[in-house]
């Protein structure tokens, strides 16, 4: 009978440290989740600010291509006057 309050104690007492540890990997879990949520938002949010600009780096680019388009039909034109 003895024997058997022992093993009992002792299993109850590895239950209870078990419990612990279940309770431990638990929040180590919520807490990754936690982080792994903001480092999200921040990527996300990173994410938009370079689409931004590349839409900005497009606009640019789009208006020194006119630009550069206006001057190379001058040329032309200067090219063809000159050639007459």
């Amino acid at each position: 009978m003895q024997n058997n309050k022992v093993s009992y104690e002792t299993l109850n007492q590895q239950i209870v440290e078990m419990n612990g540890i279940l309770n431990e990997l638990k929040k180590l879990q919520t807490d990754e989740l936690n982080i792994l949520e903001k480092n999200h938002s921040v990527n996300m949010k990173k994410f938009d600010k370079l689409q931004e600009y590349n839409k900005i780096a497009d606009m640019t680019n789009q208006l020194f291509e006119k630009r550069l388009l206006v001057i190379e039909n001058a040329i032309v034109q200067i090219s063809k006057t000159l050639s007459t």
